[in-house]
């Protein structure tokens, strides 16, 4: 049997994205959705929380549980084999994911959708564009002995001349590709517009936890933003940052912890929202200027000093932070007076 659009995910905001994309193209009742879930539990109760919306568009859902141990991925992959293998339309949420690359070998789609994952979409844009492996940013060394066939074959799989990228990042061409931009347009109309407070909130960033940034210089940072006198006092955890670090900040910063049930631009659009709010380079000083526009709250992106930055940081990864400050810079001159600044170092 042919199966229209199969949709893979792993996260919430790969799962909005989905959602950005049926509402795109008009096609939530062609889609199947399978929800591969992560071991985090924080994780996995956004996920749920977003598909309450995806049933009420009319996507089918489907869940399974392939990290639940060697067994279970084995068996997931076993459940969606003939499945990927009937869908005319792949949607894939995560380009990088192991298990949805050992996916890939059954595909035989007419189409492949890669839907905006945050900052992860500029590099995997970027090594298909140069033919150089897939890897994530922060990754240090390579993608180990198992995994290299699959980020062959994932590669290959791509550039293949049937992908289609649907993204709010600054990707504008990849050769025999077709780049499709979106602006929240689903989030926009089902939430929303927020309540905005006075004051300025924390948007929390996982650079520590990936091992980017150093944690010591990380919660001093944060401190000093909520220092400022204009600050409102909370701080909108992402949601793979460490419980034991949230709490040394709350004692240390004072801001109370957020722990959002949702992606964040689904959060802040639901509202109430802060005049101001402040960031360190992530997808949200790409996501939130589109999913605010309007509301008239200021997105101030936050230097990340060379001393903040842990030695064994890879020049790759650093330059792909600069990469992301200059996006943001021309964004802010594109915007003139709008609702985005990056801030001075």
């Amino acid at each position: 049997m042919i199966l229209d659009t199969l949709a893979l995910v792993e996260s919430p905001a790969q799962l909005l994205h989905v959602l950005e994309w049926c509402h795109a193209e008009q096609s939530a009742d062609r889609t199947r959705l399978a929800i591969l879930n992560p071991a985090d539990p924080v994780t996995v109760a956004q996920l749920r929380s977003m598909a309450d919306f995806a049933a009420e568009e009319g996507i089918e859902t489907e869940w399974f549980a392939p990290r639940a141990s060697v067994l279970a991925g084995v068996r997931t992959v076993a459940s969606l084999r003939s499945s990927v293998a009937a869908a005319r339309r792949l949607v894939i949420g995560d380009p990088f994911s192991g298990m949805i690359q050992a996916l890939l070998p059954f595909a035989r789609p007419a189409e492949v959708v890669v839907v905006d994952d945050g900052t992860a979409t500029l590099e995997f844009a970027s090594q298909l564009e140069h033919g150089t492996s897939l890897r994530r940013w922060h990754a240090a060394g390579g993608t180990g002995l198992l995994r290299s066939p699959l980020a062959r074959n994932a590669r290959a799989f791509f550039a293949s001349g049937r992908l289609r990228l649907f993204t709010v990042m600054t990707v504008t061409s990849l050769p025999g590709s077709r780049i499709q931009h979106h602006g929240y347009d689903w989030t926009r109309r089902r939430f929303g517009p927020p309540v905005r407070l006075r004051g300025l909130d924390v948007i929390g960033s996982s650079l520590v936890e990936t091992g980017v940034v150093d944690a010591e210089s990380y919660l001093d940072a944060v401190t000093a933003l909520a220092a400022d006198p204009g600050a409102g006092g909370r701080y909108f955890a992402h949601r793979r940052e460490d419980p034991d670090k949230l709490r040394r900040l709350a004692q240390r910063s004072g801001l109370r912890i957020v722990r959002p049930a949702v992606p964040l631009e689904v959060e802040l659009r639901r509202g109430p929202v802060a005049t101001q709010l402040a960031s360190f380079p992530s997808s949200v000083g790409y996501t939130l200027p589109l999913v605010l526009a309007g509301v008239g709250t200021r997105i101030a992106v936050q230097p990340l000093p060379a001393t903040m930055i842990r030695p064994h940081v890879t020049a790759g990864a650093r330059a792909f932070l600069d990469r992301m400050a200059e996006d943001m810079r021309r964004a802010a001159s594109d915007l003139g007076a709008g609702a985005y600044e990056l801030t001075s170092a």
